[in-house]
């Protein structure tokens, strides 16, 4: 009885260290990248491409067994400004540090203006855009079916929110040169990147897929009236009553949107609280026949396009 306790112990530390060491091999990967990030930051601005960025971190950890990784403490620098921008925390799941997995997600949270790019701003601007943060949510599932589903959303505090999904059919092709390309070194995917050849070959794959349905919402919980209001008081747009007047004008003037689509409109600029806008084709949009032109018939006018993909508004 010893004796298995004793072997089960044993089995437990050497699992225990090897997941350890799994682990660290993760992280060291995730640093790699970040470097090599890095050092083709340096190299494109020191070709005159692109200002000089550079990526920071506080700590990264890796979970081999759950697939989740997280980098804590990140910071954006440009150049001799220094700090620009900061994330508390970016947390991946399903992501390979080399590699495309059929599912992920991450999730970004706090990502605030640093200090050397509110002292540029006026003082009421400063201390307006001091008190947001931005945080995201994105993740994506692909399966053997060749459906490929995006779900996004992006949040101001509390205050504001766009969320996005969209739903993409016949992906086969565009997934499987997704997965090869990301199987590549860095280095090489960022040669590719600016290879017009490659963009040739993405675009081509891209277009043996359909677009099979979405949805798009936005919900504001005072954002909107608060920034206005700022705007309002530099002088830069009329105060928020004046300037839902004018929506609402601008709105009952456009004749090309349907009746039921303007008084959504409408509802939601005079209680600007949630927007959502859905659409649905009665078999998936294939990209292609939109390239060679095959759908023009449904392109012709706002009410036809609408009709074709079955689009409806609604608000609050």
């Amino acid at each position: 009885m010893k004796k298995s306790v004793l072997a089960l112990l044993v089995v437990a530390v050497a699992a225990g260290g090897g997941l350890y060491f799994a682990n660290m091999q993760a992280e060291d990967a995730i640093k790699q990248q970040l470097e090599q990030a890095n050092q083709s930051y340096r190299d494109m601005a020191a070709d005159g491409e692109m200002p000089e960025i550079s990526l920071s971190y506080q700590d990264i950890s890796a979970n081999v067994l759950t697939s989740s990784y997280s980098i804590s403490g990140l910071a954006v620098a440009m150049g001799e400004m220094g700090t620009v921008a900061t994330a508390d925390m970016v947390q991946m799941k399903g992501l390979q540090p080399q590699g495309l997995s059929d599912s992920g997600s991450v999730k970004i949270s706090g990502i605030k203006a640093a200090a050397a790019v509110l002292q540029m701003l006026p003082p009421q601007t400063s201390a307006y855009l001091q008190g947001l943060a931005l945080h995201g949510d994105y993740d994506y599932a692909y399966n053997d079916s060749g459906e490929l589903m995006f779900n996004q959303q992006t949040r101001i505090n509390d205050e504001f929110a766009l969320n996005y999904s969209f739903s993409l059919a016949q992906m086969q092709q565009f997934w499987q040169f997704a997965k090869e390309i990301s199987a590549l070194p860095p280095e090489q995917q960022q040669a590719l990147a600016a290879d017009e050849a490659y963009v040739g070959q993405m675009l081509e794959k891209l277009a043996t897929g359909a677009l099979r349905n979405g949805a798009i919402s936005i919900e504001n919980n005072g954002f909107i009236e608060r920034t206005l209001a700022l705007m309002a008081e530099q002088g830069q747009t009329p105060d928020f009553a004046t300037a839902q007047g004018l929506a609402l004008a601008n709105i009952a003037a456009i004749e090309q949107i349907p009746t039921d689509m303007k008084q959504s409109l409408s509802d939601f600029i005079s209680k600007p609280e949630k927007l959502s806008l859905s659409f649905g084709f009665t078999e998936p949009l294939q990209f292609a026949k939109v390239q060679s032109g095959e759908l023009a018939e449904h392109m012709v006018s706002p009410e036809a396009m609408i009709k074709f993909a079955n689009v409806k508004l609604q608000a609050n």
